[in-house]
């Protein structure tokens, strides 16, 4: 009888307590209550920037500050379980009470008296909170202070949004601060895809982080996850069945490492972030809305794995993957494989794409007049004298034999490379070079300080401009895919769907703009007509080779790099283009014979034809522009800008070529 009177003597004065502090007045506590009050709404705390697919369910990664994690959430997208583990545990009468728990303030100090407890167990969700925000109390009077502080709060705030700074503020251990950064960190999941087994162990942690962290100390964590479970049966949270299996349900915890699993696609958004940014808004707590399509992402990476394990006699580690949606500029697929542990993002860095260049080549020749689809030229090796005192530079193709005429289609089909740079000459260079940039591929020059620029004049490039002697990334690669299967209409590759943080809402969203024309969009379809057309490249590489799709449409060509160390394949249908490269990060060469159709082909016809599938995207083709005249040549139909004929000459080449 004696100890129940203590306990109530000292609940007693608990009220009291409370009830002077309130009495007191906010003057002689130092009290500002509207500014004290926001001070503990106010967290202070940097926010992660998170980047999700395009539908934004898939969490690709969490960029963290320095030091901690942490992103801010509402309560409604922290799920049900953990709000309701947490309140069960920490303070059952949140709901209803004023801001203090008076019972269990009262118990909590006789226990403190008793040496049982620090008096932490009876504070409220709202006390814990200002001490969270504004540091533990010390002394009479500042205890005083956060009491009262606490019954303002409670009766300026709504509960919810008390609830919610207070689980967006808690340390949980391994650097994660907030629920969502938690349930990152030990499950690689938004805090609202927390089950109940997963919540209820999450809960448990602030208690003490260290001594209950689950990937050092799991059974603590554990015995500290049944506590939890059987507060929230004693609230009614739970039935008991409900609890006992959350408990025996196996945990599969993650760890604290970054999240990125997809590290291309966000190399991209934090370079885009750089531009798109405002110049008042910090670096930091974005909520990014990527363009990624994650079924498509899943498909790339798979035909790069696969492609890599078909070429592994070949000795290739390196596999790289872009997919660009062609009406919109959106990158919908941005991929990396490697077959060890050196993994780059080969997809954004520049590359020799070889002989594939020539699409750009023979698009400025179409557009230019001078040549017609049917256009006879030599494939005979020729070298070049420089006028310079320098060697002569001399073209073969790739089996070192002369193949005689053949028409631009079947030169461009076949992927022979005299006949590339003989157009190329025939419509001159810089032509070539401001037709490539129009159509987003820039054409870097390695300058004398070793970095690589596109600052220079279009006539500063050489003649291997054709062959890929100046480096490009897939990505360039996929974006002039994507304006000629636009018809000409070029539009930046974008990375971003949604900018948006927490306090500002949506910062940056792409406009539906339609594009620039960069090329005429008759020579485009002409372009693409050759890329489509299978007996275009059976000199070479036979029909039906990997560079078709069974029942569809697709232009698309093979390119192989100078001693074999890059294979690559682009292409592209009315709604996706598509470029896969393959090589080695350290340029070695691949064996003789490992073109671009038998290296590269088979992945990127793999990832289209899933793809496409996905898309619910069935033969689409484009119709023939107003303006463009078909006619039979040789058998085969052709098409020719107005002006132009399967008469039109060839132009002639410079003086200083020569054949043979």
């Amino acid at each position: 009888m004696k100890k129940v009177s203590r306990r109530w003597i000292a609940v007693a004065g608990a009220l009291l307590l409370a009830a002077g502090c309130v009495a007191a007045g906010d003057h002689a506590l130092g009290l500002d209550s509207p500014t004290d009050v926001a001070s503990v709404m106010r967290s202070g705390l940097p926010n992660d920037t998170l980047v999700y697919d395009r539908t934004g369910t898939v969490l690709l990664a969490d960029l963290q500050q320095p030091g901690s994690q942490h992103t801010d959430v509402s309560l409604s997208a922290m799920g049900r379980w953990l709000p309701a583990a947490t309140v069960a545990d920490q303070d059952p009468r949140f709901w209803s009470e004023p801001g203090v728990d008076v019972g269990r303030l009262g118990q909590a100090g006789w226990d403190a008296v008793q040496g049982r407890t620090d008096g932490e167990t009876g504070s409220s969700i709202v006390l814990r909170l200002i001490r969270l925000r504004q540091g533990s109390p010390d002394g009479v009077v500042a205890r005083a202070r956060a009491l009262t502080l606490a019954v303002r709060v409670a009766a300026a705030v709504p509960k919810a949004s008390i609830l919610e700074a207070y689980l967006n503020s808690l340390p949980y251990g391994n650097r994660a601060v907030g629920v969502e950064a938690a349930a990152i960190t030990y499950f690689q999941v938004d805090a609202g895809q927390l089950d109940l087994a997963q919540a209820s162990l999450i809960a448990g942690l602030p208690e003490a982080p260290d001594r209950l962290d689950p990937l050092r100390h799991l059974p603590q964590a554990r015995e500290r996850q049944r506590q939890v479970l059987d507060a929230m049966v004693r609230a009614g949270a739970v039935t008991r069945q409900q609890a006992d299996q959350a408990f025996a349900e196996p945990l599969q915890l993650v760890g604290p490492a970054t999240l990125n699993v997809a590290p291309d696609i966000v190399d991209q958004v934090a370079a885009e972030l750089q531009a798109r940014r405002p110049a008042n808004v910090p670096p930091r707590g974005f909520t990014v809305l990527t363009t990624l399509d994650w079924g498509l992402q899943q498909q790339a990476e798979n035909a790069l794995r696969q492609g890599l394990a078909a070429n592994q006699f070949r000795k290739v580690t390196n596999a790289a993957l872009v997919a660009v949606d062609p009406r919109t500029g959106q990158i919908l697929a941005l991929a990396d494989a490697a077959t060890s542990a050196n993994q780059y993002t080969f997809a954004l860095r520049l590359r020799n794409v070889g002989n594939s260049f020539r699409v750009f080549t023979y698009a400025a020749a179409i557009a230019s007049g001078r040549y017609t689809m049917v256009t006879p030229v030599s494939d005979t090796s020729f070298h070049m004298d420089s006028g310079q005192g320098q060697p002569a530079y001399r073209v073969v193709d790739f089996d070192e034999h002369d193949h005689g005429p053949c028409q631009l289609r079947d030169c461009l089909g076949n992927g022979l490379n005299v006949p590339a740079v003989l157009v190329e000459l025939g419509i001159g260079t810089p032509a070539l070079a401001l037709t490539a940039r129009a159509l987003g591929a820039p054409a870097y020059q390695l300058q004398p300080d070793g970095t690589y620029t596109t600052r220079n004049t279009d006539g500063s490039f050489g003649a291997s401009l054709t062959l890929g002697g100046y480096p490009e990334t897939p990505l360039q690669m996929a974006a002039g895919m994507a304006t000629l299967a636009a018809g000409g209409v070029q539009r930046a590759p974008e990375a971003i769907l949604r900018l948006s943080t927490a306090d500002r809402g949506t910062i940056y969203q792409p406009r539906s703009g339609a594009g620039k024309q960069a090329l005429d969009s008759r020579a485009a379809f002409i372009v693409s007509q050759m890329l489509a057309d299978d007996s275009d490249r059976t000199q070479v590489y036979g029909s039906s080779s990997p560079l078709t799709l069974p029942g569809r449409h697709v232009a698309a060509v093979a390119g192989t790099s100078e001693n074999f160390a890059d294979a690559l394949t682009v292409g592209y249908t009315p709604s996706l283009a598509a470029v896969v490269w393959l090589g080695n990060a350290d340029s070695r060469g691949m064996p003789p014979g490992s073109d671009g159709v038998f290296v590269a082909a088979p992945a990127w016809r793999q990832f289209m034809q899933g793809a496409l599938d996905q898309l619910g995207r069935g033969d689409e083709w484009y119709p023939t522009p107003a303006g463009v005249q078909a006619a039979t040549v040789n058998g085969r139909l052709a098409w020719f800008l107005p002006g132009t004929s399967p008469a039109t000459p060839a132009p002639p080449l410079p003086a200083n070529v020569h054949t043979g």
